[in-house]
């Protein structure tokens, strides 16, 4: 296996009127021999086109790529050593299963034996040793998509590359496939790179993740930092399901640290004594973001709460062991995910809350960056 390195690449594309379009920014990354990075981001944010570039697809408008310590700008896809997977499958309808697998080895002249012995161990590691003899029309998504990973395996190449490959699956095979590429990469000690614009994919998948908007890298790092200390607002609200919660506000002086205050109408009012940048934004508008999560329901009220509150119920969500509570604080809505039991019959009543105001963050609205 080897490692790929992205050093200042640019995407850059001749619009209309002639005036350059610039897909991908000054990407830097370096993935690791064997490690799994997860692109993600919203359509359009130049994930797809920086993974079309490392495999040869599409040209670097400026910047290197290397795979182990070969520059590949100039070198065709075929001779990169990568293996691609697609997100529509690109099987060979006219072929079997078996001859899908053997078709890249032929072309580069493997002998039978060899390339028997390989398409047997892809087929056996993947489950579809059934499946050999059939038609991709026989099969279903998940068996497609199956067949189109196993012909990456064939190839043993340096560095896997998978473009959206769970996109055209149903819910419940996607959760499948998400977790048999995890074992994939886990017993093949691979190189592998994976384009996604589900966040729940990302997080559940990646050693790290790299966070794209506008063909700009927003954050790079492993799913819990990010998570749990994302530098913006973008990362913050892009990662999390229900998203984080932004409330509007100012932040007032305190002797130990500041108060933030929610913009007129509201009623969240809480002080952090753990931010000492935030000093510097006294007097200014500034974002509370707070997860769903650390939102919660205060069902002791004699219980002492740095941050407590109380707010109308607008709509309960039972999800079995959770539950979101969707909530109005006169200014915003939020959501709460608790795991205290709440019906529908609390719809329209007030309910205390408090903010875990350790797991909170503050951001500037005008840069839309962390303050610390």
């Amino acid at each position: 296996m080897a490692k790929v390195s992205l050093r200042n690449v640019f995407k850059i594309y001749k619009g209309d009127k002639g005036k350059d379009v610039t897909a991908v920014q000054d990407f830097n990354l370096e993935v690791e021999d064997r490690e799994f990075v997860v692109f993600v981001g919203p359509s359009g944010c130049g994930k797809s086109t920086t993974l079309r570039m490392i495999a040869g697809l599409e040209e670097i408008s400026r910047g290197d790529v290397f795979i182990g310590d070969k520059r590949v700008n100039d070198v065709p896809p075929k001779d990169r050593d990568i293996a691609m997977v697609f997100q529509n499958y690109a099987l060979y309808p006219h072929m079997s299963v078996y001859e899908n697998l053997a078709f890249g080895l032929k072309l580069r002249k493997f002998p039978k034996a060899e390339i028997k012995k390989r398409v047997q161990e892809a087929a056996a590691i993947l489950g579809i040793q059934d499946y050999l003899d059939r038609k991709p029309k026989a099969l279903s998504g998940g068996q497609r998509q199956r067949v189109a990973v196993g012909r990456a395996i064939v190839r043993q190449p340096k560095v896997f590359l998978f473009d959206e490959p769970l996109s055209n699956l149903d819910a419940k095979m996607r959760v499948q496939m998400r977790t048999e590429i995890t074992k994939l990469h886990q017993r093949l000690q691979a190189t592998m790179i994976y384009v996604t614009h589900d966040q729940i994919e990302a997080m559940t998948m990646g050693d790290r993740i790299v966070v794209m908007k506008d063909g700009v890298v927003q954050q790079i790092d492993a799913p819990l930092k990010l998570y749990n200390h994302p530098v913006n607002l973008f990362v913050a609200g892009f990662l999390g399901s229900p998203p984080m919660n932004f409330i509007t506000g100012k932040l007032k002086d305190a002797p130990d640290g500041v108060i933030f205050k929610e913009i007129s109408g509201g009623v969240i009012e809480c002080k952090f004594t753990d931010k000492p940048a935030a000093k510097e934004f006294v007097g200014k508008d500034v974002v509370l973001g707070i997860r769903p999560e650390n939102l919660e329901v205060i069902t002791d009220t004699n219980r002492p709460v740095v941050c407590r509150f109380q707010a109308i119920v607008d709509i309960v969500e039972p999800m079995g062991a959770e539950t979101n509570i969707y909530l109005q604080t006169g200014a915003h809505t939020a959501i709460s995910r608790t795991e205290t039991a709440i019906d529908h019959s609390e719809v329209g009543h007030r309910l205390q809350f408090e903010i875990n105001t350790a797991k909170a963050h503050l951001f500037d609205p005008v840069t839309t960056q962390r303050i610390a």
